[in-house]
C-alpha cells in the first residue's frame, strides 16, 4: 500500500474511532518557513552534506508527496535557486519527458525546463527581449522569446551561469528540490544550518522565493527539542518535551496563508536543523514516535509550554483569555528542586517614575506623569492578573499578559516595591493589607478587588471601619519589580518537567501533570 493510502486509512480510522481533526493528520510531512516575507530571496543555495546521489527537481502535490520531474547527478554538490528575471529563447517543440528535453538542450547549448505541464527546452540568459530576439536568428530551429516571468525560477549550478533547470507553473506548483539518498539518511546545508528532507522555493506573485523545509514530523521533531530544551537532559523531560513539539506542529495553521505550517522561531517553535541533535535527544523522539496529546478524544490544538513559572503554572483564560480545558493552572512543587540551576530563575528590574511615563506614552497611553505602579489583582494560583499605572491624569490597567509584557518582564509571577504602594492600616500600625490579592464576596461568589482607599473598608471586633493608608503624602520615584520563572506560566514548565524527571517521574506523568485531563496515545 503507497504511503498515501495508508495515511488516509489512518486518517479514517482515527477520525472514526477517535474524533480526531482530520486537519491534525493530514499527512506525515511538515511544511517549515525557513525565509519568507521581508527575508524572503532573489536566490537560495543549497550544499549536500552527507553522501548522496544528487537532487531530484519537481514539485509538492497537495498532500505533500513529491512528484519528480527531472534530476541532476552527485556531480553537482552546490546549486543555487535564483529568480527568473532574465529572457531566453525557447525552441517550439514539446518533450514527452525530461531525459528527452536535457538531450536536445545539450545539442544546442541550452536546457530542460518544466512550463506549465511540458518540458521545453530553453537556450541563454539575456537582460532584455531585444538580446534574446537577436540571438533567436542564430537557431536553425523554429523558436520564440520567452523570460522575465514573475512566478518562474531557475536552478544553477553555484558560482557560474549554467543552467541546470527551469521551472514555471504560473504559482499553480512551486518548485520542489529533494535530494537524493544513498542508502543513508541525507542532510543539506542552507544558510549555515543542516537540514533533513527537501525544500520549496515558493514564488506566485512575483517577487523573491520564500524558502520553505519540507520535512518529515519525526525528522522536525527531532531538530526541535534540542533547541527548546537541551541535548544532555534527561530522557524523560526529552520525551514529554517531544510529544508537546509533535502535538504543537501538527495542530497549526496560523502560518498556511504564507504556504506553510510553522517558522523557526518562538512565535512557533525553535528550529535551526539537525546541529544540536545527537543520539540522546533523537532516542526521546523515537521512542515516543507517531504519540500525541488528546483530550476528550480529540488532538490537542495548543500544546503550548514555556521555561518555568517560579512555583505556579495559570489557567490559560488569565493569561490569553479563552478557557482551554486541559490548560489550568496548578501550585508546581518541582521547580524548586532545580531553582538554582536556572538561569534567572529569581529577577529583578527597576523603572523610574520618568521611564514608566515615557514607556506609556511610547504605547500611546496618556495618564500624564506616573506616580504609583502597583499590582491590582492576582490570580487564584498567587500570579498577576493585573497591574495599574496613577498617572497626573487618570489610571490605566493592563490585565493578563499584557501585564507581563508592558513592562518587558519575564514572567507572570512578581511583585512591585516602591512609589506609593497600597499598603493599609487594620486596627492598628502594626497591622497593614495590600489590595493586592483582596476580594469581594458578595452573592455571585469571590471576584478580585480593585477598588481605591476611598471605599474599603474591613469588619473587625470593632465593627465596620474605613482602612487608613499608611503611605498616604508618602512617593518616591522608583518601582523595583521582583519575581520569579520566565514565559507565559501556560502548560508544561520546561524545567518542571526536568525537574519531574530527575525525580524519577515518567514523561506520561509529567504531561499528566501539566496538562489537565490529557491521555497520551
Amino acid at each position: 500500500m503507497g504511503k498515501a493510502c495508508k495515511t488516509m486509512v489512518l486518517t479514517l480510522l482515527l477520525t472514526v474511532l477517535l474524533g480526531v481533526s482530520a486537519q491534525a493528520m493530514e499527512n506525515d510531512m511538515l511544511k517549515v518557513g525557513i525565509k519568507y516575507g521581508s527575508d524572503a530571496m532573489s536566490s537560495a543555495n543549497l550544499q549536500n552534506y552527507s553522501d548522496f546521489d544528487g537532487y531530484a527537481f519537481g514539485y509538492y502535490d497537495s498532500s505533500r508527496e513529491f512528484t519528480q520531474l527531472g534530476y541532476v547527478g552527485s556531480e553537482c554538490e552546490k546549486i543555487t535557486v535564483t529568480t527568473d528575471t532574465t529572457y531566453a529563447v525557447e525552441l517550439n517543440n514539446e518533450y514527452a519527458s525530461f531525459d528527452e528535453a536535457r538531450t536536445a538542450a545539450v545539442g544546442c547549448g541550452g536546457y530542460p525546463a518544466y512550463v506549465m505541464g511540458s518540458y521545453r527546452v530553453r537556450i541563454g540568459t539575456y537582460a532584455t527581449p531585444g538580446e534574446a530576439e537577436a540571438a533567436r536568428y542564430s537557431y536553425d530551429a523554429a523558436s520564440c522569446v520567452v523570460g522575465a516571468s514573475s512566478t518562474g525560477v531557475k536552478v544553477f549550478i553555484t558560482g557560474t551561469n549554467t543552467v541546470l533547470f527551469g521551472f514555471d507553473c504560473s504559482g499553480l506548483y512551486s518548485l520542489g528540490i529533494l535530494p537524493i539518498e544513498a542508502g543513508e539518511k541525507t542532510v543539506t546545508w542552507f544558510r549555515g544550518y543542516r537540514y533533513y528532507g527537501g525544500f520549496e522555493y515558493q514564488r506566485v506573485t512575483g517577487g523573491n522565493i520564500n524558502v520553505i523545509n519540507v520535512v518529515n514530523i519525526e525528522d522536525y521533531v527531532k531538530c526541535v527539542i534540542p533547541w527548546e530544551m537541551s541535548n544532555t537532559w534527561p530522557i524523560e523531560a526529552l520525551k514529554a518535551q517531544s510529544i508537546c513539539a509533535r502535538t504543537y506542529a501538527v495542530c497549526q495553521t496560523r502560518h498556511r496563508s504564507q504556504g506553510f505550517d510553522v517558522c523557526t522561531t518562538t512565535d512557533c517553535q525553535v528550529y535551526q536543523g539537525t546541529s544540536a541533535c545527537n543520539e540522546h535527544s533523537d532516542s526521546a523522539v523515537d521512542s515516543t514516535a507517531g504519540e500525541d496529546l488528546y483530550y476528550n478524544g480529540s488532538i490537542v490544538e495548543n500544546a503550548v509550554y514555556y521555561s518555568s513559572n517560579g512555583g505556579a503554572s495559570e489557567d490559560c483564560e488569565n493569561v490569553w483569555g479563552s478557557d482551554v480545558p486541559y490548560l489550568k493552572g496548578k501550585t508546581d512543587p518541582y521547580e524548586q528542586y532545580v531553582a538554582s540551576r536556572v538561569p534567572k530563575y529569581n529577577w529583578s528590574t527597576t523603572y523610574s517614575a520618568a521611564e514608566l511615563t515615557a514607556l506609556l506614552k511610547s504605547k500611546g497611553y496618556s495618564i500624564g506623569t506616573v506616580k504609583n505602579l502597583y499590582v491590582s489583582a492576582l490570580t487564584d494560583n498567587g500570579n498577576v492578573l493585573s497591574v495599574t499605572f496613577v498617572g497626573t491624569n487618570g489610571t490605566k490597567t493592563f490585565q493578563r499578559e499584557s501585564c507581563r509584557t508592558i513592562l518587558g518582564l519575564r514572567s507572570m509571577r512578581f511583585q512591585i516595591n516602591g512609589g506609593n504602594p497600597d499598603s493599609y492600616y487594620v486596627n492598628d500600625a502594626s497591622s497593614t493589607v495590600g489590595l493586592s490579592g483582596i476580594y469581594v464576596i458578595s452573592g455571585s461568589g469571590k471576584t478580585p478587588y480593585s477598588a481605591r482607599p476611598a471605599d474599603t473598608y474591613v469588619i473587625t471586633s470593632e465593627g465596620v471601619s474605613a482602612l487608613e493608608d499608611k503611605n498616604a503624602g508618602v512617593s518616591t520615584d522608583s518601582f523595583t519589580i521582583t519575581g520569579s520563572g520566565n514565559g507565559h506560566h501556560v502548560g508544561m514548565s520546561q524545567w518542571g518537567a526536568y525537574a519531574m524527571a530527575d525525580l524519577g517521574y515518567t514523561y506520561r506523568d509529567i504531561l499528566e501533570f501539566y496538562y489537565t485531563g490529557v491521555t497520551i496515545y
